[in-house]
């Protein structure tokens, strides 16, 4: 649904769940959207459930009923009093009852933290949630959180913030863009379109992807979006060039869904969710 009405935020009640309410509610103000947050408190001990999931950071905050009420109380006294909040906690399996909770409201938005926990042997929960969930997901990984300013929407007197857009050649038209397009109306961004190409792309391949992004903008958008090529290994090409503009955020797709995507697949979302030096927000099949 545009514009969002509902963002859902998921907080571990780490350091990292200020900077994620904060995120959530800047993007709440903007589109005059409903702030739910949530909470999960695991049923089963850390002993019945697999190691990764209990790293130090996880059973810090296995905190007591009354504490976890008394941090999502503190959390919702940080959201602007314009912004519509409330809360609900849950008990169980993250994954599967984060994104029922996400189908059942229904959110518009996801907003959730990554600790970067990730192997061949399995998926963080912030890879899980984002190669299922069925709304765009904007996920800030802990680096994020100690460092950089907010800037996800343009503010009176300030320049408007740019964000970068990592497209595939599939999406130089779809869903990525159009989504990417309604972001920048709606919170005066300005646009960088990246697109990596292969290493052995011709000349006349080059030249065709360029003229595809350039003639996806918009006519009321051309003069807040630039068209960028480069090519080389996309992964690492994109994250130079994040590292490059310092955008506040970026806008990608999520293909590698299931099974044998994640596995057998080179997943480019799942380097730049760990890697990447701000908010990055994935944007779901269509």
């Amino acid at each position: 649904m545009w514009p969002p009405k509902i963002v859902l935020c998921a907080v571990d009640l780490t350091k990292l769940a200020a900077r994620e309410v904060a995120v959530a509610s800047e993007l709440c103000e903007a589109f005059g959207a409903r702030l739910v947050l949530h909470h999960n408190v695991a049923s089963v001990a850390p002993g019945l459930t697999r190691a990764w999931e209990w790293k130090e950071v996880h059973r810090d905050t296995r905190a007591s009923a009354t504490e976890v009420d008394d941090a999502m109380r503190a959390l919702m006294r940080g959201v602007p009093t314009t912004v519509p909040v409330e809360a609900s906690v849950t008990s169980g399996a993250l994954v599967p009852i984060l994104l029922d909770l996400a189908n059942r409201l229904p959110a518009d938005l996801l907003v959730l933290g990554s600790h970067g926990w990730s192997s061949e042997e399995h998926a963080s929960v912030a890879e899980r949630v984002i190669a299922r969930a069925s709304c765009p997901v904007v996920s800030i990984h802990d680096g994020y959180a100690e460092t950089a300013p907010l800037r996800m929407r343009a503010h009176p007197g300030h320049a408007a913030p740019e964000v970068v857009v990592a497209v595939d050649r599939t999406e130089a038209i779809g869903p990525v863009l159009d989504h990417a397009f309604d972001l920048a109306r709606a919170l005066g961004l300005r646009l960088h379109l990246l697109h990596v190409e292969n290493a052995g792309t011709t000349t006349r391949g080059h030249d065709e992807m360029h003229r595809r992004l350039t003639e996806s903008v918009p006519p009321d958008l051309v003069a807040r979006v630039d068209c960028h090529l480069d090519s080389g290994e996309p992964s690492e090409r994109i994250m130079s060039f994040l590292h490059e503009r310092e955008p506040a955020f970026a806008i990608m797709g999520e293909h590698a869904r299931g099974f044998v995507g994640r596995y057998f697949t080179h997943d480019t979302a799942r380097d730049v969710l760990h890697r990447a030096p701000c908010p990055v927000w994935f944007v779901p099949p269509a």
